[in-house]
């Protein structure tokens, strides 16, 4: 955060937003940023969620602070956009976080992941099979969001909270272990502990950071070639096809990307796609459709037709 830089808070009502606004209120006081405000969503899933509402609403009053909050229906978004709960509760949160930091006047917007999150989010990406870019984990800084307390574990933020006397709420759903990343937290990491015979959270977090720094080195090496390489056309995009096949695969993959990305518009752009792009140019098959093109091979260019509404 520079000099006189404005900071939005998001306020869950958990140990780690609670513990973020206390001690970045305490940071304040030096006089380098301003705590503008806080932002609370009510996702609306849980029969808690009401009792999380009041929660943030006495804090930021306890506090002095200003607090928007709004409510947001997850599941209906999440059926008509055929996204996962968790997806669109994290679209809809940081598309809530932004316009509120816009309408305020705060140029970042500080949110409250841990080192333990970091570690589970290492563990699912990989159980996945994520790139360089998934295994980097979460990201310290992502455009105007902050995550100041990435290296600090669960367990010294409720010490910290303890030791202010300051309450916080506990989300229920955290313990259900039909959630992919409840059984992480509660079981995989536990043992991981076990068998290295001490915390497992701090080694994966830093496993993570290197990989974040591979990845980032490699993502602006191909950004730099895309730039080289990509020719606007009336109808969509073209890539000269001979060098592109001459590129690493991890270059290709990320040139190939980001030229779906141009013409994709809201779609999600997956891993399958960038694939099903890489094998056309074998030549093994005359074109594929992707989420807002069709992608053809014509006169040794690679040639991105951008559809209408950015759609299949």
């Amino acid at each position: 955060m520079p000099p006189g830089a404005r900071v939005l808070i998001g306020l869950s009502g958990g140990s780690d937003s609670v513990a973020l606004t206390r001690l970045l209120l305490d940071l304040a006081e030096y006089g380098e940023f301003t705590v503008a405000g806080l932002a609370h969503l009510n996702h609306q899933l849980r029969a808690s969620a009401e009792r999380d509402e009041w929660f943030c609403r006495h804090f930021a009053q306890r506090l002095g602070l200003s607090i928007v909050v709004e409510t947001a229906d997850v599941r209906a978004h999440a059926e008509s956009q055929s996204l996962s709960i968790e997806d669109a509760a994290r679209r809809l949160r940081y598309a809530f976080l932004e316009r509120v930091a816009a309408d305020i006047g705060a140029d970042r917007v500080a949110v409250g992941h841990t080192q333990d999150d970091q570690a589970e989010t290492f563990l699912l990406k990989l159980m996945r099979g994520a790139g360089l870019t998934g295994l980097g984990g979460i990201y310290p800084r992502r455009g105007a969001v902050i995550r100041p307390l990435l290296d600090v574990t669960d367990v010294d933020l409720r010490a910290y909270l303890a030791s202010q006397g300051q309450e916080w709420v506990e989300d229920e759903s955290n313990d259900d272990l039909d959630n992919p990343r409840n059984r992480v937290r509660h079981r995989i990491l536990p043992e991981l502990e076990r068998a290295a015979g001490g915390s497992a959270h701090s080694a994966i977090s830093r496993a993570a950071a290197l990989i974040r720094e591979d990845g980032q080195w490699l993502d602006e090496l191909s950004e730099e070639r895309f730039r080289t390489l990509a020719v606007q056309t009336e109808g969509g995009l073209e890539l000269d096809v001979c060098s592109l096949v001459e590129m690493p695969p991890p270059v290709l993959r990320r040139v190939l990307l980001q030229a779906m990305r141009a013409s994709a518009s809201t779609r999600e752009v997956g891993l399958e796609h960038v694939e099903a792009v890489a094998a056309l140019l074998s030549g093994t098959q005359g074109g594929v459709d992707v989420p807002g093109s069709r992608v053809e091979l014509r006169g040794g260019k690679l040639v991105l037709l951008q559809r209408r509404g950015g759609g299949r």
